[in-house]
Formats: C-alpha cells, sequence, structure tokens
C-alpha cells in the first residue's frame, strides 16, 4: 500500500513538471490594475477610478479596458524592465481569426502615451504609478 502511494506521489510530482510552462514572468505587475488618478504634465486631474478604466498584464501582453456610455476594449504587447514598461504593436480581434494592429493613439483613452513607455515609479503588489515622457502620473490600485 504505502509502494503505491509513493509511486503515485512520484507521477503527480513528474507530471506536474511537464505541466504548462506559462508561468508569470512580470512579478508584481502581472494581474489587474484600476486607474485611480491619472494627472496631466501640468497637474489637472483627467481621470479618477469613477472612469471605469482597467489595465491588465500577463506574459508579455496587457489588455485596457474603460467601461461606461461606450466601451473601449484593446490588447497590446508588452516589453518590461525593473524600470519600464514599454507597450507596442495594440491589436483589435476583427473576426474569422485575424486580429488586426491599430496605431498607438488608439490607446490614448486609457492614458497610454503615444511612444508606449511608462516609467516604473512605484510598483507592489498592490499598489502602482507610472510615469510618462511627458510628465503624466497614473496611479492604480490592484483589482
Amino acid at each position: 500500500m504505502k509502494a503505491k502511494l509513493y509511486i503515485l506521489a512520484l507521477v503527480a510530482a513528474v507530471l506536474s513538471m511537464s505541466s504548462c510552462d506559462k508561468k508569470d514572468c512580470n512579478g508584481d505587475l502581472d494581474g489587474m490594475w484600476q486607474l485611480t488618478e491619472w494627472r496631466g504634465a501640468d497637474g489637472t486631474v483627467k481621470a479618477t477610478k469613477q472612469d471605469m478604466i482597467f489595465y491588465s498584464f500577463q506574459l508579455q501582453m496587457c489588455s485596457f479596458l474603460k467601461s461606461g456610455d461606450s466601451d473601449f476594449y484593446m490588447r497590446a504587447l508588452l516589453k518590461v524592465s525593473p524600470e519600464q514598461i514599454t507597450i507596442y504593436n495594440p491589436f483589435d480581434y476583427v473576426g474569422d481569426s485575424h486580429d488586426e494592429v491599430r496605431p498607438m493613439s488608439v490607446l490614448a483613452v486609457a492614458g497610454v502615451p503615444e511612444d508606449g513607455i511608462f516609467q516604473i515609479e512605484t510598483l507592489t503588489g498592490s499598489q502602482m504609478l507610472l510615469k510618462t515622457n511627458d510628465g503624466e502620473l497614473l496611479s492604480f490600485r490592484k483589482y
């Protein structure tokens, strides 16, 4: 009986090691974030949590959602370093198993700058503060 239990445990361990190898790779960044405040370079508030803007990061992809009168949803590719997040090639599903790359300007409604670069000011498991090259500040909470 103990031998069967040992073999079963060994098989389970081997199977778990060979399972899907797509693991979170962005540390505290991975997951869903709600924008709590977006300030322009001049200090004016451009959006708050009431604007319902969400960012989601996983693997080398990100998505942007803005709920409200006209819902907005877009996905993009992602590069991450300890100091910087770079968003590029936003794309939209156009049907028949095809995506279409859109210009970076489509992400402006969610606070993503035209160059797609955010400097990471703060990143913990619950808070994130990003700064654009134009001096805008975006604050988030983990959702």
